[in-house]
């Protein structure tokens, strides 16, 4: 059966009517003659006995010829229709294809009481059921079985069994148990964390120790100077040692100590007209860059390569 004309906003195209039960084609079907027709209707006509032959032009037509049309079912579902239920009050609209989903859960959708078996508004149901007289005389009875037959529609969707309470119950302990469980193994792996950052600290400040350890033992002193080319290594290795260590000066080297070295250097070997100039400049400069001396050094650095930019 097709939709009734009635529930639609607009009016509907002829087109779009059935031939057999004159309304709104549901689930269209097409014949090999061209005609359309609802699905049920077509195959409703088509069981008749004798019956083998198109309700509008009578050519011939088995059951089984007539194809879906899916435009027509797209462009149908795709109408604005008034809910069912739009005498008993509801006023929404919505499209075809989203009635049936509507309708189970409007609040106008007559419903029976189960103790006066009077038809009322799926809305008004609660309220009608407060003063229900079959209800309030179902509950007076004696027989508590009776009570029970009487009001057990009406009890069924509310109820809660035994049973299911003490699921519920079970459902909760074990997720407690799986909650205390993860809060356990959560604080396992945040002790875990934190024994291996210390670990990795630890290893990182031995590291640098023993990398300080080994620039500091391969450049011999600056007083032990001799040649040009020991000269040029122990500069080349002090430089090395602090741009390694620029910004970031291990606890164990002594500030004054380097300082004292870089002056004697710069003072015996600055300006002396030989490459090594070149090495002592950059000695300053890395020493100048570098965060490990205070402002006063810092002042000699900087007046140190003054004289060497006016040079």
């Amino acid at each position: 059966m097709g939709y009734g004309t009635h529930l639609f906003i607009s009016p509907v195209d002829p087109n779009l009517i059935c031939g057999i039960c004159s309304a709104v084609l549901e689930d269209a079907v097409l014949t090999p003659c061209g005609h359309s027709f609802c699905h049920q209707c077509l195959n409703t006509w088509l069981a008749k006995p004798g019956i083998s032959s198109c309700p509008e032009c009578r050519s011939l037509l088995a059951s089984g010829e007539a194809k879906p049309v899916l435009c027509l079912r797209n462009l149908i579902k795709g109408f604005d229709v008034e809910c069912s239920n739009n005498e008993r009050g509801c006023k929404v609209i919505v499209k075809l294809e989203r009635l049936n989903s509507h309708l189970e859960t409007c609040s106008h959708a007559p419903v029976t009481c189960a103790g006066c078996n009077q038809t009322v508004n799926r809305a008004d149901l609660a309220e009608h059921q407060m003063d229900c007289e079959g209800i309030a005389a179902a509950v007076d009875e004696d027989d508590e079985t009776f009570a029970r037959k009487r009001l057990g529609s009406i009890r069924k969707d509310y109820t809660i069994t035994s049973a299911e309470v003490s699921d519920l119950l079970g459902r909760i302990s074990s997720l407690e148990f799986q909650l205390k469980n993860m809060k356990r193994d959560l604080q396992i792996a945040e002790s875990k964390n934190r024994v291996l950052e210390r670990e990795y600290r630890k290893t990182k400040d031995e590291l640098q120790q023993r990398e300080m350890r080994f620039w500091t033992c391969s450049t011999p002193s600056l007083t032990l100077i001799t040649t040009t080319d020991t000269r040029r290594r122990v500069s080349q290795n002090c430089r090395c040692l602090s741009q390694r260590f620029l910004l970031n000066k291990p606890s164990y080297i002594d500030s004054d100590k380097i300082f004292a070295a870089v002056k004697r250097s710069y003072d015996q070997y600055a300006r002396c007209g030989s490459e090594f100039e070149h090495d002592v400049h950059m000695l300053v400069a890395t020493a100048f860059a570098s965060n490990w001396f205070g402002q006063s050094h810092r002042i000699n650095f900087h007046c140190w390569l003054t004289k060497y930019s006016s040079s």
